[in-house]
């Protein structure tokens, strides 16, 4: 799940949830994030999650979109980064998704605890 919240200056306008595939930001209506102002181009920038990662990617804009102050063209989102577009920043918040496993480590061995996977080991013990 995400969580962007749209700030101007210390003032908070808008906070977004959403576990949408992709998200556009943009001053054009049709944008999923729409910041009114003209130093934001109609399709500015476009957030895309890619497994459980978020990957936002300046679309050509006029100014550029920053992360953390450092001029992007593509860039993976953590939690925390605040992306500035035009005067506008936003700050982003990443939650796991309750569905979602956590703290799985492909390197580790899985134990079965299969009643065939028992009989298997009994047998080869003997």
């Amino acid at each position: 799940m995400l969580e962007i919240t749209l700030q101007l200056g210390d003032k908070i306008l808008a906070t977004y949830e959403t576990g949408n595939e992709d998200i556009t930001i943009g001053r054009s209506a049709g944008n999923d994030i729409q910041i009114d102002n003209l130093a934001v181009s109609g399709k500015h920038a476009q957030v895309r999650r890619v497994m459980n990662a978020y990957l936002i990617e300046d679309l050509g804009s006029t100014n550029g979109t920053f992360v953390n102050e450092k001029k992007i063209d593509r860039y993976e989102l953590i939690d925390g980064d605040r992306v500035t577009i035009g005067k506008h920043s936003l700050l982003f918040t990443i939650r796991p998704d309750k569905n979602t496993a956590i703290d799985f480590d492909a390197d580790k061995t899985m134990i079965l605890d299969t009643r065939k996977q028992r009989e298997l080991l009994d047998k080869n013990r003997g």
